[in-house]
């Protein structure tokens, strides 16, 4: 499975599963990269370590995903850059522990501005780019929470990923025409950072919930969102892929 030639942006690839997913395009020989994050140091740091490593030019480039002009402004940099956009990756998120009674307004309001209004600015900005060349691939990052609801995270948590499979059948059903193919992943618990947040009780629960007892590595993850991008998935799209280790039966 190679990207040859391709050019992609991740957000979120400043740590953790979108750290991995650049990781594993950089070794299947993608030719750009915008390693796209709100915490610029590191998603510089991840570019530069790419770009040691591999034969791929990847960028660091700054951008809350909730923000319109700063999502614009990655896409046409991403462009200049490279000519083209042919892989997003919208993986930006955020998964507070924040238990119901505690739930503010302003906690619900911001979980979903990242995680679904950020997807949606995110597409937006980056399909008339792929449409010029009839060709593009456009993957959202759901939840295991989305179908079952949130866990250990904010209720707001499982809502947003749950908004994002609608959003993705929306967007696979309007660019389908352009050759423009829209999937979902569905991850269940996957040892990052984030994770790391809910504490040993919850990490125990949620890999108590799968049958293979444990979490995922966030290559796992990756080498699933390769598969999507390749010429491998080439009759897919609208679907939502569930990398959950059986922690959900569908």
């Amino acid at each position: 499975m190679k990207l040859n030639d391709q050019v992609g942006i991740i957000t979120g690839a400043g740590s953790g599963m979108g750290t991995a997913i650049a990781e594993r395009f950089a070794k299947a020989g993608i030719a750009g990269l915008t390693i796209a994050d709100v915490n610029i140091e590191a998603a510089g740091v991840v570019a530069e370590d790419l770009n040691s490593r591999y034969d791929c030019k990847a960028i660091a480039v700054a951008v809350d995903v909730s923000d319109q002009d700063q999502v614009a402004a990655m896409a046409a940099q991403t462009a200049a850059q490279f000519g083209r956009i042919d892989i997003l990756i919208n993986n930006a998120g955020i998964c507070p522990m924040v238990s119901w009674e505690d739930t503010t307004l302003d906690d619900w309001n911001k979980i979903l501005r990242v995680n679904l209004t950020g997807p949606f600015l995110c597409t937006k900005a980056v399909a008339p780019y792929m449409q010029k060349r009839k060709y593009g691939r456009i993957i959202f990052i759901s939840s295991l929470a989305a179908f079952t609801g949130s866990i250990v995270a904010s209720v707001a948590y499982g809502v947003s990923k749950g908004g994002v499979i609608p959003l993705m059948k929306s967007v696979a059903k309007n660019y389908a025409a352009d050759g423009i193919l829209v999937n979902a992943v569905a991850p269940g618990s996957i040892d990052t950072p984030m994770t790391k947040e809910i504490g040993e009780e919850g990490a125990r629960q949620l890999r108590e919930g799968s049958l293979l007892k444990r979490q995922a590595t966030p290559t796992e993850l990756a080498d699933t969102i390769l598969f999507l991008v390749s010429d491998h998935s080439t009759f897919m799209t609208g679907a939502t892929m569930h990398v959950n280790g059986g922690a959900l039966l569908v």
